[in-house]
């Protein structure tokens, strides 16, 4: 392990179609993680989001982007309601409009 990935481990990749502006889609949590949302929320993607830290040379981040959510929605630990909130893009499943 060199010493980059001890302060960014890397994040895991994304599966599945790949997320854009307009995209219905799924914030997937696991109950382990610390900002765990409820009921896995729904909303469309309405903006790339900004990272945190600037990236430096050969340091891939996930991409980042803002969903409006489609009800107010509330994290694992009770905090809301938001209307909006930021993802990584792994934590993103797209879903299908017109499920038939």
């Amino acid at each position: 392990m060199n010493w980059i990935d001890r302060f960014f481990p890397r994040t895991p990749a994304s599966t599945g179609p790949a997320v854009g502006i307009g995209m219905l889609v799924a914030v997937v949590s696991d109950a382990n993680q610390a900002d765990a949302w409820d009921d896995d929320p729904v909303g469309v993607v309405i903006a790339p989001g900004n990272k945190e830290i600037a990236p430096y040379p050969g340091l891939q981040l996930p991409r980042y982007w803002t969903v409006a959510f489609e009800h107010p929605s509330y994290t694992g630990d009770g905090r809301g309601p938001f209307e909006q909130a930021t993802f990584p893009e792994y934590r993103l499943r797209v879903l299908d409009p017109n499920p038939s």
